[in-house]
């Protein structure tokens, strides 16, 4: 959570979330470390929908997905439009720690 909370204000903004997942994806995806990811580091053999996946996040077309590219796509069509409203249980558009908590122990069990 704290890593997540890029301004350090208690709280995360769709926007924070999403960074946070898209950039730890992106990272352990680009194998070169060159800050940029190829079809081929993003590839998962056997699935068809990995092409199309990667063309949809390649804005510019240029066979390249950048850490940008990847951050725009996750902000704007991303996994958390649907997450982030089902963990925000207040409705008041941040997720507080607890709200955090709450959510993936509904999912994935109690962290404890």
């Amino acid at each position: 959570f704290s890593k997540a909370d890029a301004n350090k204000d208690g709280k995360l903004t769709s926007n924070e979330a999403s960074d946070f997942v898209v950039i730890g994806v992106f990272e352990s995806l680009d194998s070169n470390g060159d800050g940029k990811l190829s079809l081929s580091e993003c590839a998962v053999e056997g699935a068809p929908a990995t092409v199309k996946d990667f063309q949809k996040r390649d804005a510019n077309n240029d066979g390249i997905v950048t850490r940008e590219e990847a951050i725009v796509y996750g902000r704007t069509k991303g996994l958390f439009h649907k997450v982030f409203p089902a963990a925000d249980k207040n409705n008041d558009g941040y997720l507080s720690r607890k709200e955090v908590t709450s959510y993936y122990g509904s999912k994935e069990g109690n962290p404890n």
